[in-house]
């Protein structure tokens, strides 16, 4: 009897494994991207791609864990909301909005990159130099106010 449910059990796993999620993503247009938009050096280019665009970007790029079920589904719908908040790869729609306007306070309250995701990708485990520099650049380029705006700087406004 053991022997049986273990056997349809197994047999359910395998055939589970044919179900995968939607994992298409829009093409890609390179001018709209976060990072070409912001004109972000290269060292912010790494810690951005490494700690935030497998979630919050159309460049995700997925573990083999990734497709094996139902892992495969989590992972998915985590990756869908990511892109919903905040998409890196179409920039040119989250420019000035709250999500962008919060990206450095959340990577300094430690939400992002979620502790799960981090333990589990080398290339998001920020040290608190790296942390502190994309934390800085963050709140610079997008700014409080959420204008997204490189070098946008309040006090241009009042020199009248």
């Amino acid at each position: 009897m053991i022997k049986r449910i273990l056997l349809a059990l197994l047999a359910i796993t395998l055939v589970a494994q044919f179900f995968q999620p939607d994992r298409s993503a829009p093409a890609i247009d390179p001018s709209k991207d976060m990072l070409a938009m912001t004109n972000a050096p290269a060292d912010i280019q790494a810690l951005v791609v490494g700690a935030c665009y497998d979630c919050h970007s159309d460049r995700t790029e997925y573990p083999f864990w990734a497709y094996v079920t139902p892992i495969n589904f989590i992972i998915q719908r985590h990756i869908d909301e990511g892109r919903e908040e905040l998409n890196y790869s179409r920039w040119d729609l989250f420019v000035g909005s709250e999500h962008a306007a919060k990206s450095g306070e959340e990577l300094a309250e430690g939400e992002m990159p979620p502790a799960n995701y981090a333990r589990m990708h080398g290339h998001a485990q920020l040290s608190g130099a790296q942390k502190d520099q994309l934390i800085a650049w963050l709140n610079a380029t997008m700014g409080e106010a959420g204008h997204g705006e490189a070098g946008h700087d309040e006090s241009d406004e009042d020199d009248d």
